[in-house]
């Protein structure tokens, strides 16, 4: 999600280009043969309350009162039953009675309220009939008694035939059986790293992105990365703006001049791998900071089968290309960006494992329900408890087994010094935020419950981290007294 930025840059979007909440406009034609997702920002709410936040990325509506309700009118292409899920956070400290309707057909359920557990994506009972043509579909959260007053967030409902909903978890869970996770839990912890087109060096102005793959300094990095004893290193692809540091002809097809002759992810997976480190990959698929990529890609098309078809043929390649030698994928704004366009996951997670049926893949969620079970770990973006909240216990060996992200690996994804990525010109990486003490006992607490952090780790366009956020992992990984068990 990278909030921070986010938040600054969207507003300079909004002056320069207009309202960009009219970017993508779902056609609300259910799909009797997948999952349908209905955005509570695509439907009619009280007040005329719009989502927190809306430009490429569609969230949650905030301050939506108990008691209130949301519309939508959608096509129903056959008739057909359908299950519906609610996904929304139940901060309210009253049970809720939770209802969807459609002309005479209704399901529902009373939602407890459970401290600490939120956001929640809630199965209601029974399902909804729909005859073919226009239906308007009513959601409804009330208190369980009269009087009930307050607010909550509100993100979505879906809509899935139970057949079709009982096929896709039985196709996930395979998929998910196929990616074996020790060797995941057995690296510790790993790095995150944001080299993208936006980093700069040191000192001095950055150079175009070409020459800087070019002149991306690998041994420097390699030897460093292994001296922090991390045993796997996540390597940010994409990010604000859609680049790739190798030579794919897909992603040269879509838009050229976004790619490398230099395969530097080729280059890095051999270089760590002589080391006894594995490598994944961090991609994003696209934001208002790249107008020309949205443009080629077909980012905003309601008709999402282009924009689905180019994401396929650059993932599938790159998956191709590397085999074995790509450990994972940590695909960003799964719930954020992904989800409203009510993703293809299935496929989706298939293209992903091309060349290696054991790549682990995951769809960040950020701190909201999972965008799909096609996944086999956990972003964890700023999961800084390793319990996630009494989710993940000892007895669990770092799969989660409560809770709305139960049954995938623990992992974390966390900031080691103070920002995501390097971009401030003339700066010096910024110091680690903890002592060796603070960071040997949370890392210890992490290894102890099997969930794997990413330390997310500031460089320089040149290829090369903090001296001083290496010593002091070095120091972790080598010292009895404070490495971690």
């Amino acid at each position: 999600m990278r909030l921070s930025v986010f938040l600054v840059f969207s507003f300079f979007v909004w002056i320069g280009a207009g309202d960009s909440r009219a970017g993508f406009v779902p056609d609300l034609i259910l799909k009797p043969e997948d999952v349908t997702v209905l955005m509570a920002g695509d439907g009619t709410n009280p007040n005329g309350l719009r989502p927190w936040i809306d430009d490429h990325r569609r969230l949650q509506i905030r301050n939506w009162p108990v008691g209130g309700k949301t519309t939508w009118t959608v096509t129903v292409p056959e008739r057909g039953s359908y299950a519906v899920n609610v996904l929304f956070s139940h901060t309210v400290q009253i049970p809720l009675r939770v209802a969807v309707a459609a002309g005479d057909s209704r399901c529902e359920k009373l939602s407890e309220f459970i401290p600490r557990q939120a956001w929640r994506r809630l199965p209601l009972e029974g399902v909804l009939d729909l005859g073919p043509g226009q239906q308007t579909l009513t959601l409804s959260i009330g208190g369980a008694e009269n009087g009930s007053e307050g607010t909550l967030e509100l993100l979505s409902i879906e809509l899935v035939q139970p057949e079709v909903q009982r096929r896709q978890k039985e196709a996930a869970l395979r998929l998910r059986s196929e990616a074996d996770t020790r060797w995941f839990r057995e690296a510790g912890f790993g790095l995150m790293i944001h080299w993208t087109s936006g980093v700069t060096p040191r000192h001095g102005a950055p150079k175009p992105y070409e020459e800087a793959v070019r002149d991306f300094d690998l041994p420097l990095f390699v030897d460093q990365v292994a001296r922090t004893g991390a045993r796997v290193v996540t390597l940010t692809t994409s990010h604000a703006r859609m680049f790739f540091p190798a030579p794919l002809r897909s992603l040269e097809a879509i838009l050229p001049g976004r790619t490398s002759s230099r395969d530097l992810v080729g280059e890095l997976a051999d270089a760590l791998r002589a080391r006894g480190i594995r490598l994944m990959l961090y991609y994003h698929l696209g934001s208002n900071a790249d107008p020309k990529w949205q443009e080629a890609s077909g980012f905003f098309k309601t008709d999402t089968r282009e924009f689905w078809d180019h994401w396929s043929a650059v993932i599938g390649e790159a998956g191709e290309r590397y085999g074995e030698r790509l450990a994972g994928w940590w695909f960003d704004d799964g719930t954020a960006n992904y989800y409203y366009r009510s993703a293809p996951w299935e496929r989706l997670a298939r293209v992903a494992k091309t060349g290696h049926s054991g790549r682990l893949i995951c769809f960040n969620p950020w701190v909201l329900p999972p965008a799909t079970e096609f996944e086999d770990y956990l972003a964890g973006e700023g999961g800084g408890d390793p319990t996630l909240g009494g989710s993940l216990k000892p007895e669990d060996q770092g799969r989660i087994s409560s809770g709305m992200y139960a049954g995938r690996q623990a992992s974390a994804a966390i900031v080691m010094e103070s920002v995501w990525d390097h971009v401030k010109r003339d700066s010096e990486i910024s110091l680690p935020r903890w002592s060796p003490e603070k960071l040997g006992d949370l890392l210890g607490r992490f290894r102890a419950l099997g969930n794997v952090p990413l330390l997310n780790c500031e460089i320089y366009q040149n290829g090369s981290l903090s001296p001083a956020t290496v010593d002091l992992l070095h120091r972790i990984s080598t010292d009895p007294k404070i490495s971690t068990p």
